[in-house]
């Protein structure tokens, strides 16, 4: 007896080959059989005229942050999501010095270790226990262990205070940790020289772990960066990431035919690396990170909040972001803003206007009376470029964001990525065959990252699955109606079980985060 048969269902198994006409058995959790006509007792679903994939995986997630709050990730598997790999571009919550605990609300989990409270190992082995809606495996983030370690000081660490982000690192991994991940762009990750970068590379390498980087800059020096990461690589002899791939700014598109050419000469030299994109023209992040100069995010958050009180520094920013974009910021959407929630919604030219000011003075007092807390999304990429990255053999699709949680406006790649790549860029675009995009959903990362039962449809594999109509499976959240859900999706399998109907999360938390298997 079966758990549930998916029968008459187009089998897309995950590896790029040709869709057939079988049968699919689930039972305890895995996939039992598959075969032409079974007949036995269980669950029948009906999948006639429907697509049967692995479930998706999102190569460039933020969910890690959720494990502990929101561990349902209602948007992720309400898009066909059943494992995001989390905990990118340095950002983790893990590990924490005391000086950081001491202003969080939330230490659950925290086990001292000298004067770091919460370690990446004690963070793992709370979540581990907490069931999931959607798989989750996490790396230990860059910015996070030079907050723990340096601070937010603009200098170069010590030897010691290496040694120390190393030991932080390794401690992360054996507990389960992918590897490590940089966040560049972000300050304190953007303080930090090559020769730290390759140390813990390798030091991840030497652990059996991965690297996936956030690089420098993604406009004007993205060659100089794309080439920076590479010789990380090239130096550590790590396997890695380069995260969402993209050239922003109009001055700078068309910039990823040669990084595209670059990453296939570096897997040429015999290194190994990949990329993740997501299928839109928008980016999101901070304001602050955007807006503001690297050199004035050195006092961390308070410190940037008190300087934003200082006209003369005021000054400086409107010099530094005229001299970058000019007068029109229309090209900013403010997405999160606690102090005006009136702005949510809106772009920064409108913004402007509704508040008397000009556009950075109105984006400054935001920022300086939301205590650093704003995002916002970012046109600044063209349609070109996401569709040749979308094309290129190593990319793989992510989602790059975390879950809604309390928010009411976010990007809609949270709600929307999986279904768009699908039903935009394969049917609407014909970019590329059906089988070839799901390769890149499902066994390519579960390749990149080591999840060894997971991506493809084959029996004794993880019965992670969704069932979709490839002729109707569409996102429908837009920028300005984040919410809404996808259609077409039938069916998304996490564990066996059905954790979303018709693109509805039916409660079932069948997820579990993940750790890596040469684990201590």
């Amino acid at each position: 007896m079966y758990d549930y048969i998916i029968k008459n269902g187009l089998l897309i198994d995950g590896t790029g080959a040709a869709p057939y006409q079988a049968d699919l058995a689930v039972k305890d959790g895995k996939i039992a059989r598959i075969a032409e006509n079974i007949s036995a007792e269980g669950k029948v679903i009906d999948a006639s005229g429907l697509c049967v994939t692995p479930g998706f995986i999102d190569s460039h997630s933020h969910s890690d942050n959720a494990m502990l709050t929101y561990p349902d990730q209602i948007e992720k598997v309400e898009q066909g999501i059943t494992t995001a790999i989390a905990g990118q571009c340095g950002g983790t919550d893990a590990p924490i010095a005391k000086e950081k605990a001491d202003s969080e609300k939330d230490i659950a989990g925290m086990g001292k270790e000298k004067d770091i409270l919460r370690t990446m190992g004690s963070l793992l082995d709370t979540a581990k226990d907490v069931p999931q809606g959607s798989n989750i495996a996490v790396f230990v983030g860059h910015r996070a262990l030079r907050r723990a370690v340096c601070g937010p000081d603009n200098r170069v660490s010590t030897p010691d205070e290496l040694e120390k982000m190393k030991e932080l690192l390794i401690e992360g991994m054996e507990h389960g940790a992918m590897g490590v991940s940089f966040g560049l762009f972000y300050p304190p990750s953007s303080y930090a020289a090559m020769e730290e970068l390759v140390a813990l590379a390798h030091t991840a390498h030497e652990h059996g772990g991965i690297i996936a980087a956030h690089i420098r800059d993604e406009r004007d020096k993205l060659l100089e960066s794309t080439a920076e990461f590479i010789e990380i690589l090239r130096r550590s002899g790590a396997r890695g990431v380069l995260s969402h791939h993209k050239a922003g700014g109009k001055t700078n598109w068309g910039k990823v035919e040669t990084t595209l050419r670059m990453l296939d000469e570096a897997v040429a030299e015999g290194i190994d690396i990949y990329c993740d994109v997501y299928p839109y023209t928008a980016s999101h992040t901070s304001l602050s990170s955007r807006l503001i100069p690297k050199e004035l995010h050195d006092r961390g958050s308070q410190g940037l909040v008190e300087r934003l009180k200082d006209e003369s520094i005021r000054a400086q920013i409107k010099e530094y972001g005229r001299s970058q974009w000019g007068d029109d910021l229309s090209w900013i959407l403010v997405s999160s803003c606690a102090a005006y929630p009136e702005y949510i919604g809106k772009r920064l030219d409108e913004i402007a206007e509704l508040h008397g000011s000009d556009a950075y003075d109105a984006a400054m007092d935001m920022i300086r009376d939301s205590g650093n807390v704003c995002g916002a999304c970012y046109f600044m990429m063209c349609e070109e470029d996401v569709k040749r990255v979308l094309c290129y053999p190593r990319a793989m699709i992510c989602t790059d964001a975390s879950v809604a949680g309390k928010e009411k406006a976010y990007h809609p790649r949270l709600r929307g990525t999986f279904p768009r790549a699908l039903g935009r860029y394969v049917r609407e675009e014909k970019l590329m065959p059906l089988e070839e995009m799901i390769r890149k959903m499902t066994s390519l990362p579960a390749q990149v990252y080591g999840l060894h039962t997971k991506g493809k449809l084959a029996e004794g594999y993880d019965a992670d699955l969704c069932v979709f109509d490839a002729d109707a499976i569409i996102d429908c959240a837009e920028y300005a109606a984040c919410h809404q859900r996808a259609k077409g999706l039938h069916y998304v399998f996490v564990g066996g079980e059905i954790a979303a109907e018709n693109a509805v999360y039916t409660g079932v938390r069948r997820g579990k985060v993940l750790l890596r298997e040469n684990k201590r």
